[in-house]
C-alpha cells in the first residue's frame, strides 16, 4: 500500500515523470514540532511555558502614513531559547488586522534581558470603508529586546516587518511594545 501527499505543483497522471519537492517549510515544520514535544517535560518541571501579552504600538506602510496597533499574544516556550507565538493584530488606520504565526528564538543577554528573534507568517486582511477587500499570507520575520520585570510579568520591544509580496503590494513595518504574564 503506497500513501502519496500532493503538495501544490505536484505531477499528476499526466505521464510527467519530474520529482516536485516540498516547500522548504513544510519540511521544517515537523523538526521545529519534535523538538517543542521533546522538550515539553524538562521544561514543564521548571517553569510554565505559557506567556500572554497585550502589544500596543505604531505601523507604517510606504507612503501610507502611520497607523496605531494593538493585539493580543500567546506563546508556548518549552525551551528558555525556543518557542511558538501565535497573535493578532489590528492595524487601524489602514483598517486591517493580522493573525500570526511564528518561532521564536531568544539569547540571554543578562538574568533579565534577552535578545529575540521570530520568523513566520502573518495572514491578514483589509476592509477600507468596511467594504469587500483583500487578503493573504505573508512571510513576517521580527526581533526585539524582552526584559523581565518579576516574575511573573516582562516587557518586549520588538521590530517586525512583513514582506510586501502578492495582493500585499507593500510592506507592512511595526514597532511593538508589550506587556507579557508567565501563566
Amino acid at each position: 500500500m503506497t500513501i502519496s501527499l500532493d503538495y501544490p505543483g505536484t505531477p499528476r497522471d499526466t505521464g510527467d515523470s519530474r520529482r516536485v519537492r516540498p516547500h522548504p517549510s513544510i519540511r521544517l515544520a515537523p523538526i521545529l514540532l519534535a523538538l517543542l514535544v521533546a522538550a515539553a517535560p524538562q521544561a514543564l518541571a521548571r517553569r510554565p511555558p505559557w506567556a500572554v501579552g497585550v502589544n500596543i504600538g505604531a505601523s507604517r506602510a510606504s507612503g501610507d502614513g502611520t497607523s496605531k496597533d494593538f493585539g493580543l499574544a500567546l506563546s508556548y516556550l518549552p525551551l528558555s531559547w525556543l518557542g511558538v507565538r501565535a497573535g493578532y493584530e489590528s492595524v487601524t488606520a489602514y483598517e486591517m488586522t493580522l493573525a500570526e504565526l511564528t518561532a521564536v528564538a531568544a539569547v540571554p543577554l543578562s538574568a533579565r534581558l534577552r535578545l529575540i528573534a521570530m520568523a513566520g507568517g502573518a495572514h491578514w486582511s483589509e476592509s477600507p470603508n468596511g467594504r469587500g477587500g483583500a487578503h493573504g499570507f505573508n512571510p513576517l520575520v521580527a526581533a526585539g529586546l524582552s526584559y523581565r520585570l518579576a516574575r511573573p510579568w516582562g516587557v518586549r520591544l520588538q521590530y517586525q516587518y512583513i514582506i510586501g509580496r502578492g495582493a500585499l503590494t507593500q510592506s507592512l513595518r511595526s514597532v511593538l511594545l508589550s506587556i507579557r504574564y508567565r501563566l
